[in-house]
């Protein structure tokens, strides 16, 4: 940019050094359909001057396109229309005024000013280099330690540094699939550049990674997807779900933790243990801890279930006008008190316990 900025006021300059060593010279001058051509018509333009003239006009233009389109058509009728060939050069003097208020558009006294200084973002070179060195020094002062890491430390990357202050490593191509759950960088499913999808690569580490057991979803399931990469990267079990293990220790099908949920222990039957118990122990302990706990917890929660379990522990066995006065007292206790002692008597503990709840099963 510096390089244009530089080509731009010497052609310029040129111009003016030119118009102001002008001697006066022949009668009115013809019309040419551009600058180059109307100085090549009377100048030597052999070997690389035409292209020169043509690279430092292509420059004006271009520049001028940002701010200046006025100020520059105005420049180029009237050196191709009022120019003058004189002794060999092209003199253009009657431009002057047209040349200095295109040189002043191009050059304006403020060009050391940044339009987007104070917004946030480092606008210097060290930033976006949108803007000059030392014009934006309140959004510059931020400092980033981590620039060159590889890793995007912006808010939209790690978060560590401030906007503008990490512009090389925030050029990565963005992430298409951050914030699925899934760590997409290399340590994950790879799918993603470093430092592109934090959120979920910070969030799910595998504590048992690369200990030769898949133990993302579709092997153990005890750490998330993507984040035992190494372990899950071979080949998945054709067998899953099958009802029959297919790892090592079942038929061996298929690798070590690529069938997990066919080679997960089986759940114990609380009747299997041939104990009614209690709170603390056998059936009844087991029942209330697993496949009995909601509904023990609903009775618990509720004072109508919870004062008729009191009630009835006050009857007999075999007092059924007791077990029906406390019904009677408490119905709105009833219907939760049913579906506990069902799911512990009738469904859980049938054998261990002998049916001895105090619905029917």
């Amino acid at each position: 940019m510096r390089v244009r900025h530089v080509m731009i006021t010497a052609a310029l300059v040129s111009l003016f050094a030119a118009c102001a060593t002008s001697d006066g010279g022949d009668g009115g001058p013809p019309v040419y359909a551009t600058v180059c051509e109307a100085r090549c018509a009377c100048e030597d333009c052999s070997g690389d001057n035409e292209g020169l003239c043509e690279a430092e006009q292509e420059d004006i233009e271009e520049r001028a396109e940002e701010r200046c389109q006025a100020q520059h058509a105005a420049y180029v009728d009237c050196v191709r229309l009022e120019g003058r060939c004189v002794d060999g050069h092209h003199l253009a003097e009657v431009c002057n005024a047209h040349a200095a208020a295109l040189l002043g558009c191009l050059e304006p006294k403020d060009r050391d000013h940044c339009p987007t200084a104070g917004d946030g973002v480092c606008d210097e070179p060290q930033g976006t280099d949108t803007c000059a060195a030392g014009t934006d020094p309140a959004d510059c002062l931020s400092f980033c330690p981590y620039t060159g890491n590889g890793i995007c430390d912006e808010p939209e990357g790690s978060g560590r540094c401030p906007a503008g202050t990490d512009v090389d490593d925030c050029k990565l191509v963005p992430c298409r699939s951050v914030q699925d759950g899934t760590c997409d960088e290399p340590e994950g499913t790879g799918r993603c550049d470093e430092g592109t999808d934090v959120d979920d690569c910070m969030e799910a580490t595998c504590p048992e990674a690369n200990n030769g057991v898949c133990d993302e979803p579709e092997g153990t399931g005890i750490c998330d997807e993507g984040t035992d990469a190494a372990d899950c990267a071979g080949e998945p079990c054709p067998y899953v779900n099958n009802g029959e293990c297919d790892e090592p220790e079942g038929t061996d099908y298929c690798e070590e933790g690529t069938d997990a949920a066919d080679c997960a222990p089986a759940p114990v039957a609380c009747d299997d243990l041939d104990t009614c118990g209690s709170d603390s122990s056998g059936c009844i302990a087991c029942a209330n801890e697993g496949s009995c706990a909601d509904e023990l917890q609903a009775c618990l929660i509720s004072d109508d279930c919870y004062f008729l379990v009191q009630c009835l522990v006050t009857c007999a066995d075999t007092d059924d006008v007791c077990v029906n006065e406390c019904l009677d007292s408490y119905p709105d206790g009833v219907d939760t008190f049913y579906n506990y002692d069902t799911c512990l008597n009738c469904e859980q503990c049938y054998y261990s316990c002998g049916a001895s709840g105090v619905f029917e099963c």
